[in-house]
């Protein structure tokens, strides 16, 4: 199989936004619809059936909508993403030494010479706290940065470019929303026929996702993308959010 699982995913009585999870617990937090992830879970199983476009955008509409409550509370919904895509982008641009989850300081530079495949993981374990996000957030990680350092074996700081830092964290993003949307279609993918014909669903919904996130995304990232504070990058990723579910809600 794929990425996807065996378990039914988040039930009825689950919170829209886990307390674990909230990077802005000030704010209150609306209460889940009956039944939410029967709409979604229903079109996209649909889809994974059939492989039709109008079954998949009727899911993420049903997704993006009824099942997780809007943009605003996806984005809080995926705080813990967005905090480590901030680290992520720190460490990328080298602006200054980013202090990781364990209180180091952290610099590319230490990790000049290695293989990537290293430094990939080297990345990925520095920034990924101990949360119930964890697995989710490394998964995207590594997946975004083997895509935008793709043919480069040996690491050299330099190699590290104005586009690669922004396909990196396109990717990170779209990843990171790739894998909720995966979860929380539980046994949707029992739909599946086989292993061959879930594995393409998947790759088909991974990039139909990025394609939307790279139109979001790609614009706010022009300009000197190095001069970004934490605090813009931080916004950039909950506005992307916001905006994807935003299209996918007016989907027909």
């Amino acid at each position: 199989m794929g990425t996807s699982q065996s378990s039914p995913g988040p039930g009825k009585d689950s919170p829209l936004v886990p307390p674990w999870a909230d990077d802005q617990p000030q704010q209150p937090v609306p209460s889940p619809q009956p039944k939410r992830f029967a709409p979604f879970r229903k079109s996209l199983g649909e889809y994974i059936n059939n492989r039709s476009r109008d079954n998949l955008k009727s899911a993420l509409k049903h997704y993006a909508g009824k099942g997780s409550g809007g943009g605003g509370t996806a984005s809080r919904k995926l705080g813990n993403v967005n905090q480590a895509g901030v680290g992520l982008f720190g460490i990328l641009t080298g602006n200054d030494q980013v202090n990781v989850p364990s209180g180091d300081s952290y610099s590319l530079d230490d990790l000049a010479g290695q293989s990537c495949e290293v430094v990939i993981s080297q990345i990925t374990s520095a920034l990924v706290s101990v949360n119930g996000d964890a697995d989710k957030i490394r998964s995207a990680m590594n997946h975004a940065l083997i895509e935008a350092l793709d043919g480069i074996e040996v690491f050299d700081p330099n190699a590290i470019t104005d586009d690669v830092i922004v396909d990196t964290m396109i990717g990170y993003v779209a990843e990171s929303i790739f894998l909720q949307i995966v979860m929380d279609a539980g046994k949707a993918w029992n739909k599946a026929e086989d292993p061959q014909q879930e594995l393409a669903a998947e790759n088909d919904l991974r990039e139909f996702i990025k394609v939307v996130v790279d139109q979001h995304m790609e614009s706010k990232l022009g300009g000197n993308i190095r001069a970004f504070s934490s605090e813009e990058m931080l916004d950039i990723e909950r506005q992307v959010i916001k905006g994807v579910w935003s299209e996918w809600e007016n989907y027909q």
